[in-house]
């Protein structure tokens, strides 16, 4: 009982702790004198943001305090999810969950920022690119009815162009952000490391059927659900939604699968496998659906391009891929004398450069990532008249230990729980839920002869990639607040759902390697 004490009196900490580094005035003005610095900056905020008086201070400290709370958050909400039996990575999210909405509630600035980090994404980019001010960026970003008092653009005008740390705050998410995409990246790395080439040409006819009918499906129930539910909105807002449920998430199904020490079974290699093709087919399917909005034609070299590109792209990686990177290790590699470095450094520059290309080529950079983890073998390093115990996995591990876990505590801060209170959004998020779950679950029947239950369970999480979907359809004026919410709320509700079910599923016939 004295342990759960010293646990949720941690989590009050960091609550506390979070909510100072956002530097809101909560109701307590001594806290926030220390925090935020008082001179106003509205003039200097009004061209391109805030500007901090207080030179003596360092920028860089409040992104530390930021990252020390999200660690000690995802390290208690492991250990809740392992009082309860459940794999670790649905603590991190629900631990985001609670910390997000509780800084949201109380009015904090940062946690309004950060539950609306896409819209901040777009205003900073409008000023970037367009040389305009903040107030103009965001009358851009925002609806008029947004922009009234006590709204949500209303807020970020308070916010943004007269608080003094607006900068700080920009900062901080900026940092985030990029830590928890690296996070991500080094996730599906790691996960590439633990499979072989061979495994996953041995389940690759089941995958590729299992990616094709997990798109076909979710996106025709999407586009009825949108057709029975949204009566009022032109259709290519339900293609939307369909190209959106088509997307797979692979970072939460792999993190549950590691989390269970079952990366080695035929279920894992399947999904891991349908996930990157998904991945190639929610793009063109997203492609092509873009075009049908943008100019009412589908535009065939773009959906060409994208489809020769992505074949190419996993093609040559999987054939030539190997013996490239082993040539590339034997020839440079003794410009590092340190064993246990070059198996640090190498790997990672090579998994940065092909989450890089996939990137370049329009796939998503943990595709890239997840590759080049598929092609690096331990006896790449074998040539070396140095020896180190020590393998790539034991030397990258940490480093996915501390980011990863960021990644997933910043999804759940970003769910905004006050949405599942609208009738008009709830009913249309449960009909896109069901369609989201049904879609996907109707894949598992094309796996063959393995848990055809744990094969479509294991793909219906949206979570990133649902959200990059859905952001983009927000920014195109696809989707109104209302359809953008339903969408959001289904992406969280199949990301968390994911880890339990999975867990569930895989218990009933496999048991965890010792």
């Amino acid at each position: 009982m004295k342990r759960l004490y010293s646990y949720l009196l941690v989590f009050v900490l960091a609550v506390c702790a979070s909510l100072l580094i956002s530097g809101h005035n909560v109701s307590f003005s001594d806290v926030s004198a220390i925090a935020v610095n008082t001179v106003q900056a509205a003039d200097v905020a009004e061209t391109h943001g805030n500007s901090d008086s207080s030179g003596h201070q360092d920028p860089f400290v409040p992104i530390l305090v930021l990252i020390g709370v999200i660690i000690i958050a995802s390290t208690l909400g492991r250990w809740a999810a392992g009082k309860f039996n459940q794999p670790s990575v649905l603590g991190e999210l629900i631990i985001g969950v609670l910390i997000g909405n509780i800084g949201y509630w109380v009015g904090a600035d940062f946690f309004t920022l950060l539950m609306h980090l896409n819209s901040v994404n777009e205003i900073t980019s409008l000023v970037w690119n367009s040389g305009g001010t903040v107030s103009e960026a965001i009358h851009k970003v925002f609806s008029t009815d947004a922009l009234k008092e006590g709204q949500i653009g209303a807020q970020f005008t308070e916010i943004l162009t007269k608080t003094s740390n607006a900068t700080h705050m920009l900062s901080m998410l900026s940092a985030i952000w990029i830590f928890s995409n690296l996070g991500v990246v080094l996730l599906l790395f790691m996960v590439g490391l633990e499979s072989t080439v061979e495994d996953m040409l041995k389940v690759g006819v089941r995958a590729s059927l299992v990616a094709v009918l997990g798109v076909i499906a979710p996106s025709f129930l999407g586009f009825i659900i949108g057709e029975l539910i949204l009566t009022d909105t032109p259709t290519t807002v339900h293609l939307f939604i369909g190209a959106t449920l088509a997307a797979t998430s692979v970072g939460i199904t792999a993190r549950v699968f590691k989390d269970l020490k079952m990366m080695h079974i035929p279920e894992a290699k399947i999904i891991l496998g349908a996930a990157v093709i998904d991945d190639v087919l929610g793009l063109v399917v997203l492609a092509i659906v873009i075009g049908i909005v943008a100019t009412g034609e589908i535009h065939l070299g773009e959906v060409a391009w994208i489809v020769i590109m992505s074949t190419l792209f996993l093609g040559i990686s999987l054939i030539y891929g190997e013996r490239l990177f082993h040539w590339i290790i034997v020839k440079t590699s003794h410009f590092e004398q340190d064993e246990d470095a070059t198996k640090l450094l190498y790997p990672l520059t090579l998994a940065f450069f092909m989450a890089w290309l996939a990137n370049l080529i329009g796939l998503a950079a943990i595709v890239g990532a997840f590759a080049a983890g598929l092609l690096i073998k331990e006896e790449f390093f074998q040539h070396k008249n140095q020896f180190s115990e020590k393998t790539i996995h034991a030397l990258i591990y940490p480093l996915e230990k501390l980011f990863a876990p960021i990644f997933f505590v910043l999804m759940g801060m970003q769910v905004d729980l006050s949405t599942f209170l609208k009738f008009d959004t709830l009913l249309l998020a449960t009909g896109l839920t069901i369609a989201a779950i049904v879609g996907k679950l109707v894949s598992g029947l094309v796996a063959g002869k393995v848990d055809k239950l744990s094969i479509g369970i294991g793909m219906i999480p949206r979570g990133e990639v649902g959200l990059i979907f859905a952001s983009i359809g927000k920014g195109m004026g696809i989707m109104n607040d209302s359809v953008f919410s339903a969408v959001v709320i289904m992406i969280i509700v199949t990301t968390l759902i994911t880890p339990i079910g999975l867990k569930w599923s895989l218990a009933r016939h496999q048991q965890p390697a010792q």
